[in-house]
């Protein structure tokens, strides 16, 4: 009896490894046999597009076969390598990643991620580019042109960006995702210069004044006084009322008086200003911890000879198409008004500026 037990024993285990060798054989066969048969369709999934999309079908079915579908379509799956078509779409400057995999039923499925652009930069030489979060720089796309922030006055034309360059594109990219996020700002601000001393002015789409905002550092602080400031004055004065408000005095808005005199807003002006007043009370209800925030010392500078600052809406009608490099400000940028047109402010000793 012992001797038959060990002799069944060992005949299962030798069954068990035919029957092992023979499924492996089944299976690479069932594989090599759907190697050989023809690609049956290919479907592009767009993972982070809208109903805008950067790229499109035609140019990635391009990028993955100079053929387009023709040459993916009926090709054995063998010679579809996924790994070089992969590595050609992640080149194109619009995609930021690439998916690809064949299911059972020999379908070539394409995951395609696109770029997201946060802003687009003006040089003083005239060339224009996107950036997205990464600090990626993005040429324009003919599809399509996202409202975004626009930057004009960026020092370097240059792919790359190292020291001081790099630096800004870093603040820049601070203020552009304060714009986005933010319904009121991205609607008021026009477009946001850079002058020769690496500091932001920004020009709104209502009113008369331009806003000195210095460096890009505390922009949350500094655009939560200016918030505080269009609530407390301009709602009361106007939009007219003052030709330049600087920022970059920590915890003040140093306004300057304009002394032109305008008359009374018109009715469009008048519909355009309570359209943007709605959507800044919209923001006060939704953000209430705002009033926790230390209170904003406001100063006024009235300058009995200030020089007029044209509204930015004459000079530069078209958000999308900015004047790249032209200033609005004829005199020293990024300055308060020089001696010889007013006194400039002055501030307590000590203060701290950004």
């Amino acid at each position: 009896m012992p001797a038959r037990g060990k002799i069944w024993k060992i005949v299962m285990m030798a069954g068990s490894f035919v029957l092992g060798i023979g499924l492996i054989v089944l299976l690479v066969a069932a594989m090599q046999s759907k190697q050989d048969k023809p690609c049956s369709d290919v479907k592009l999934h767009f993972v982070n597009a809208g109903k805008q999309r950067f790229t499109g079908y035609e140019v990635v079915m391009k990028l993955m076969s100079s053929q387009g579908i023709r040459g993916m379509k009926g090709r054995p799956v063998r010679q579809i390598d996924l790994k070089a078509m992969e590595e050609r779409l992640e080149k194109h400057p619009w995609i930021e990643n690439a998916e690809l995999y064949i299911d059972n039923q020999r379908v070539l499925h394409a995951k395609i991620e696109e770029k997201t652009p946060i802003a687009r930069i003006f040089t003083p030489r005239g060339a224009s580019f996107y950036i997205d979060s990464n600090l990626h720089r993005i040429p324009l796309n003919e599809r399509y042109s996202p409202r975004l922030p626009v930057f004009t006055g960026f020092p370097s034309d240059k792919a790359s960006w190292r020291g001081k360059d790099s630096l800004l594109m870093v603040e820049v990219k601070s203020i552009a995702q304060y714009l986005n996020a933010d319904s009121f700002w991205m609607a008021q601000v026009e477009q946001v210069d850079i002058n020769s001393q690496g500091q932001f002015e920004l020009w709104p789409k209502l009113g008369t004044h331009y806003i000195l905002f210095g460096n890009g550092q505390d922009h949350k602080v500094k655009f939560h006084n200016l918030e505080v400031f269009y609530q407390r004055v301009l709602s009361r004065s106007g939009f007219n009322s003052y030709q330049m408000l600087d920022l970059r005095f920590e915890d003040q808005v140093v306004a300057t008086r304009n002394l032109k005199k305008y008359q009374k807003t018109d009715s469009s002006l008048y519909r355009q200003w309570l359209k943007q007043w709605q959507l800044l009370q919209q923001k006060q209800d939704a953000a209430k911890q705002l009033s926790s925030q230390p209170p904003v010392k406001q100063e006024e500078v009235d300058h009995s000879s200030a020089r007029s600052v044209p509204s930015p809406m004459k000079q530069n009608p078209s958000t999308q198409n900015p004047v790249p490099g032209k200033s609005k400000d004829t005199g020293n940028k990024g300055a308060l008004p020089a001696e010889k047109t007013g006194p400039k402010a002055v501030m307590p000793p000590g203060q701290k500026t950004s």
